[in-house]
């Protein structure tokens, strides 16, 4: 009682340092699809979260000798041209106070080539004259060696394990990501339902080869799935650059929801800027859970 009718509170007024903003990079190459890359600038951390566009910049990868040039592109978010082109346009209106009412991203619609550990440079020239560049390769794609359902004692429920063996040559890096697509009632019972087919994402993580260096290894589950549950695995190679992107991004973003969380700086890979420039290669089964 006596703590409690003390006045504790005091007012600090803080001065904090002019911000500089800084120029941020995402791009991420995948054979078969286009050259895709978005160029933001960052914002302080007390102000309203929105996206700072940076329009036109010079953005070109450079491939075995090939120049592809990515031209800028400014859609609208009610613009069914994004659909077309395999946006997700209901993620990105959900987005819009963020985004705000057009997003700008630079493309070039020639297709990323199947080119396995060869480098791809970046270079950006921003209006102002300044310059950004990284270099990155595609990785080949580990498969899995095979993907087994193994049911629970007294149970109808299974776990799954996905087998993969480890080039034991080089340091390796993962990504693991796990959905169940199945049916879900919307509306209605017995006769009269009406289902619709939902993707979600069970597992998400990465991990590096410390522990099974060179090995067969196999990731799991729970108990989870029933019969006729439909589940789709994906394992992604990753380079050491976007692992530790990930990996201190997801850092930075545990530290934010925490008041005792440690600080985080992202990794990055892009000289005179932020952010990364990854090949991103994988292996994508889909599998259904017999009887």
């Amino acid at each position: 009682l006596f703590m409690g009718a003390c006045n504790l509170q005091q007012e600090i007024d803080l001065a904090l340092p002019e911000y500089d903003a800084e120029y941020v990079v995402e791009s991420y190459l995948q054979v078969g699809q286009p050259f895709y890359l978005t160029l933001t600038e960052s914002q302080p951390y007390f102000d309203d979260v929105t996206i700072s566009y940076l329009k036109g910049a010079d953005v070109t990868i450079e491939h075995k000798g090939e120049i592809f040039t990515l031209a800028e592109q400014t859609f609208r978010l009610d613009d069914p041209t994004l659909g077309a082109i395999g946006v997700d346009t209901g993620t990105l209106n959900i987005l819009r106070p963020i985004l705000g009412d057009t997003v700008t991203f630079y493309l070039n619609i020639n297709l990323v080539p199947e080119s396995y550990n060869e480098d791809f440079d970046l270079n950006i020239t921003l209006p102002n004259g300044e310059a950004l560049s990284a270099k990155t390769q595609i990785l080949e794609p580990i498969p899995f060696d095979s993907l087994v359902f193994q049911q629970a004692a007294n149970d109808t429920l299974s776990l799954l394990l996905s087998f993969f063996t480890d080039d034991g040559s080089q340091a390796n890096y993962y990504r693991r990501v796990l959905e169940v697509r199945e049916d879900q009632v919307i509306s209605g019972s017995g006769d009269e339902e009406v289902t619709m087919r939902v993707t979600s994402v069970e597992q998400d993580f990465i991990a590096d080869d410390v522990v099974f260096n060179g090995q067969p290894f196999a990731f799991g589950t729970g108990f989870d799935f029933a019969i006729g549950d439909t589940v789709i695995n994906t394992l992604y190679h990753m380079t050491f650059d976007h692992y530790r992107f990930v990996e201190t991004r997801d850092a930075a973003i545990a530290a934010s929801l925490s008041p005792f969380g440690q600080p985080a700086v992202i990794y990055s890979n892009i000289k005179g800027g932020l952010g990364i420039f990854a090949g991103i290669s994988l292996d994508r089964q889909v599998t259904v859970r017999e009887e």
